[in-house]
């Protein structure tokens, strides 16, 4: 059960930016339960430059009317996905990262941004120092002018994971971190559950160790995923809003099942052309289970990836948790 007091939380979700209607729309749903929304996404240059965003001042403007905080999420995506190339590139000749550096600040200022949320994915072993290097630096540049400096963190649960991630010194250097607790299994795996609490455990464990709690938002998925099987083996599999999910198990009247060791809810049914479906997925029970987490771990907040996947009930379940802090 939540605590009789609302735990107090710095929310952080994620959007995407689509109309100006939809933006609207979407500030205005979601910004009773969140201090900040992640404006995705920036993408970095080999050069140490940024792309552009349509619909960026929309967001921006819109999150402001709202109260929200909108960050700038820089990311390191390309074509054919994250790039740890790419950022091999940019982190290790000086001049292109103080070019980045100076990009970021200056895209920040000019759009009315009140920070940055990083999110390098597959950073490699031997840029472990250099990234917490580049984060200290753009640290330096942003907080003077009151600006937040953020990350975006594959999860860990001990140290040979994900190595080019410094828990420690990621946590010594930016305002917060948003650990990415989801996609255990997604398309390139098995069938699984997506967000098992016992894993999530296990890293906040980790992580409580070596950053302070007050720096850690906690990022929950508002999807799942659908796989196909043919004889035992995944010939495709797709990532599916928690609605779709539901939606799919009504209309092929299966069960839905729930793991208490994962406390994630599952099920699985045969398609017209006779192949198995295994279906893992984030509902209300599972949801609040992450929610309790938050509190007994007292975490800094809760976020979202990401706004634009339906997930109605779990915007309930953070009125009933939490009371929702501003900072702008």
């Amino acid at each position: 059960m939540p605590p009789r007091n609302k735990y107090p939380e710095e929310g952080l979700s994620y959007i995407l930016p689509t109309t100006p209607e939809q933006i609207e729309a979407t500030t205005r749903t979601f910004s009773p339960f969140n201090a900040y929304f992640g404006i995705f996404e920036y993408h970095i240059t080999e050069e140490g430059n940024l792309s552009t965003l349509p619909n960026d001042e929309v967001a921006v403007k819109a999150s402001r009317n709202q109260r929200v905080a909108p960050l700038a999420t820089i990311t390191n995506l390309t074509p054919g996905g994250f790039s740890p190339e790419l950022t091999r590139q940019v982190l290790n000749f000086p001049e292109i990262r103080n070019r980045l550096i100076n990009n970021i600040y200056t895209l920040i200022k000019t759009k009315n941004y009140a920070g940055v949320n990083v999110d390098f994915e597959q950073v490699l072993a031997g840029e472990r120092d250099l990234y917490t290097g580049f984060l200290r630096s753009l640290n330096d540049r942003l907080k003077p002018e009151g600006y937040f400096t953020s990350v975006a963190i594959h999860v860990k649960k001990r140290d040979s994971d994900y190595p080019g991630y410094d828990y420690g010194g990621i946590g010594a250097v930016v305002d917060f971190v948003f650990i990415m607790a989801y996609d255990w299994h997604e398309t390139h795996s098995g069938p699984g559950p997506v967000a098992p609490i016992d894993e999530i455990r296990e890293t906040l464990n980790y992580a409580v160790q070596r950053m302070p709690r007050n720096k850690i938002i906690l990022g929950v998925p508002r999807y799942g995923y659908d796989w196909t099987m043919d004889n035992g083996n995944v010939i495709s599999a797709k990532a599916v809003s928690v609605t779709t999910a539901t939606e799919t198990a009504m209309n092929y009247e299966v069960p839905i099942q729930y793991s208490v060791k994962h406390q994630q809810p599952y099920f699985s049914y045969w398609d017209a052309n006779g192949n198995r479906h295994f279906v893992w997925f984030e509902d209300a029970r599972a949801r609040a289970a992450k929610f309790q987490l938050v509190v007994d771990y007292r975490l800094r907040g809760v976020g979202a990836w990401q706004l634009g996947l339906n997930f109605p009930q779990s915007a309930f379940l953070v009125a009933e948790f939490f009371a929702t802090k501003r900072v702008i």
